[in-house]
């Protein structure tokens, strides 16, 4: 039952449960409202005739109704001027009727929409006390068929199988889309769990067989050995990265931190991002480009620690997949309210396949996880844009290189 409840699928039921409450309670206000009208238009003229009868005299027979009167005991009275014809089936009516008598000789008044044997399959009853000089002397009945109710309630019925079929198939697409979304939940996680276990056992895996060749003096060149250690500080550092990326990931899709924001000088913010990629792009032969529409850009109202931060996350992004002697853009557009900031590189590009998870945790462009980083960055860079209300998005065509555009209102 807990699981039932922790799991969007009691939203199904609760659709169903309201769907079927509904149409019980339409059924029910059609013979409510129903009831009323035939009350307003037939109580008056079985009140005038209770009163003939009470003093002795007869009513002429019509088409339009049946009345039925009885005394205290039970026993018919006769309300008709003629006999009309006998019918088989007066027992019936008669058997039916009485059963309200008890209620109506108490001083009370019987309204139903009932089945009544011998008259009607469905007809409504109004019955109420004979009164003789302020005695109650017996009840009398009037009934008459409910044709327009019963039309009125197949109609109703119709209705509700259909919604009924209609609502069903909904429902069933509904738990169809839940079911195999939880399956590609499930998935996920063990894919999550799976990355994590690769990308924490790969360095300790590293830093393990480094330590023990230590140990053991199996090298005894200081060149080696300074090499070594070098390999375990920057692997350790890769760790201290990783695990400092999933708790940053996972304080900020939990806790929902609500960012300060103040006017934010815009080109002052990607120059201090660009800045030390403009000195690592010496380093790797690669072009970094700043348009003079960055220069151009105008104040935003954001975060500038958190601005930055994604600008980082992107560049760093852009660097490892620039090829040898490629390009790497920094550019910029303004469109109303909003001014777009857009990376690009001239790399291999992202396929259709990764494209649409590229904001997932751990999503990597090479599945073989052979690439440098954690790949936690860009999960991180959309969960900062989402909580500054602001959008991050990607556009790619395969090898056509990658950009990636993040927007911020302008103050």
């Amino acid at each position: 039952m807990k699981r039932l409840f922790s799991s969007k699928l009691w939203i199904a039921f609760v659709i169903l449960a309201i769907f079927i409450s509904g149409q019980l309670l339409g059924a029910f206000a059609i013979k409510h409202y129903f009831i009323e009208s035939k009350i307003e238009e037939l109580q008056p003229p079985l009140t005038l005739i209770g009163e003939e009868v009470a003093k002795g005299d007869k009513i002429s027979r019509t088409d339009d109704f049946l009345v039925k009167a009885f005394d205290v005991h039970g026993k018919e009275m006769d309300v008709y001027t003629d006999e009309g014809v006998p019918s088989s089936d007066n027992a019936k009516v008669n058997k039916k009727l009485a059963s309200y008598l008890p209620k109506i000789i108490s001083g009370k008044m019987a309204v139903e929409i009932h089945e009544v044997p011998g008259y009607s399959k469905r007809a409504i009853i109004i019955g109420q006390p004979i009164v003789h000089n302020g005695k109650v002397t017996g009840g009398i009945f009037l009934l008459k068929e409910a044709r327009a109710y019963q039309a009125a309630l197949d109609g109703f019925y119709l209705v509700f199988f259909v919604t009924l079929a209609i609502g069903t198939i909904i429902i069933l697409a509904f738990l169809t889309v839940f079911i195999r979304e939880k399956n590609e939940l499930d998935q996920m996680r063990k894919d999550y769990v799976a990355n994590i276990s690769h990308e924490l056992k790969t360095p300790l895996s590293s830093i393990k067989a480094l330590t023990e060749t230590l140990a053991d003096h199996v090298v005894t060149d200081p060149e080696k050995i300074d090499q070594y250690y070098s390999i375990i500080l920057r692997e350790s550092a890769r760790l201290e990265k990783l695990i400092a990326d999933l708790l940053e990931l996972s304080r900020l899709q939990h806790k929902k931190v609500a960012f300060d924001k103040s006017v934010v000088d815009t080109k002052e913010v990607i120059e201090e991002a660009a800045e030390p990629f403009a000195i690592l792009a010496d380093e790797l032969d690669l072009q970094l480009q700043i348009t003079e529409r960055v220069k151009n850009l105008p104040e935003t109202y954001s975060n500038k620690d958190r601005i930055i931060q994604v600008l980082t996350i992107l560049l760093d992004n852009a660097f490892k997949f620039a090829p040898e002697q490629g390009r790497v853009v920094i550019d910029a557009k303004t469109t109303g309210k909003k001014a777009e900031i857009r990376v690009s590189d001239n790399g291999p590009g992202i396929s259709k396949e990764i494209l649409p998870h590229i904001f997932g945790r751990f999503t990597k462009e090479d599945l073989s996880h052979t690439s440098t980083g954690s790949g936690l960055g860009l999960s991180i860079a959309h969960e900062i844009m989402e909580q500054l209300g602001e959008k991050i998005r990607v556009e790619s065509k395969g090898d056509s290189g990658t950009t990636f555009i993040i927007t911020l209102r302008r103050a």
